[in-house]
């Protein structure tokens, strides 16, 4: 008798606690309910989750990071400036020469004249001009072409002398000192020196450049070369020995397809 009663406490016990048990239970049942539903309509009001949105975002190559603060500072005195106005067109500019040849064109749709560049030949300045010690070098480049990768790799850089028998492919022949190189098919400028055995890579976003104008800027102080691209710079450190003769070359591209070109114009060497 008093295991049966001791049987019929546990019995309310056990049914007593199942109680609060089974309502915690319902509680958060209800409460796991609430959560789905908010986070539905949240993402009905942001196009999906974090991780939805990612992975469909399309992927954009980084740019070069831009200086705050442009730091070219071009030289106060011009020491010889060169835009072919008053060239003829379909001929050599005067007070150039190259390994090959080249021709003086108009470009549709932008002013001035420009020297359409050809495959595989370099070009300098036609004087024994010598270069200040410190100076600065600006010059326009204009690309046509289908896509930007149509264009093959171009370089300019400074030489040792101002012979045009030769194209100058690197800063190791020729008598070259330093190459600055566009690759405009994997998107990369590359800097190199025969003096100071210095070789970088910087990225560049050269896919967007199949139909514009590309600006360059150099400076020269002493041992140091300064060199920035549409303002970004892409080269920044002792490229040369001291007391260096150094001339300037620029290589047009070894190649051009489906009727790209690249055409060079406004060049401006200054002193400081």
């Amino acid at each position: 008798m008093i295991s049966k009663k001791i049987s019929c406490v546990a019995l309310l016990a056990l049914l007593g606690s199942s109680v609060p048990t089974q309502a915690q239970v319902w509680k958060n049942l209800q409460k796991t309910i609430e959560d789905k539903a908010s986070k539905k309509v949240e993402d009905m009001l942001t196009g999906g989750t974090k991780a939805a949105t990612t992975a469909t975002s399309p992927s954009k190559m980084a740019l070069p990071e831009l200086e705050e603060t442009y730091s070219f500072v071009p030289g106060r005195t011009i020491v010889f400036a060169s835009d072919f106005k008053n060239d003829v067109k379909g001929r050599m500019p005067k007070h150039w020469k190259s390994n090959s040849t080249g021709s003086i064109s108009s470009v549709s749709g932008v002013p001035g004249k420009w020297l359409a560049l050809n495959e595989k030949t370099t070009y300098k300045i036609d004087s024994l001009l010598s270069t200040p010690g410190n100076f600065t070098i600006e010059f326009d480049l204009l690309t046509r072409s289908s896509e930007a990768a149509d264009i093959g790799s171009m370089s300019f850089g400074f030489a040792r002398d101002n012979s045009n028998r030769n194209h100058i492919t690197d800063a190791y022949n020729d008598n070259a000192i330093t190459e600055t190189e566009f690759h405009f098919h994997n998107r990369e400028i590359t800097n190199s020196s025969s003096d100071t055995r210095i070789y970088n890579t910087i990225k560049f976003p050269f896919a967007n450049y199949a139909n514009e104008l590309l600006h360059v800027a150099i400076s020269v102080e002493g041992e140091n070369l300064s060199v920035y691209v549409n303002k970004t710079k892409v080269l920044d450190t002792n490229m040369f020995k001291p007391k260096t003769a150094k001339y300037f070359y620029l290589t047009a591209p070894y190649s051009y397809d489906l009727g790209s070109k690249v055409y060079f114009s406004n060049f401006v060497m200054a002193k400081n």
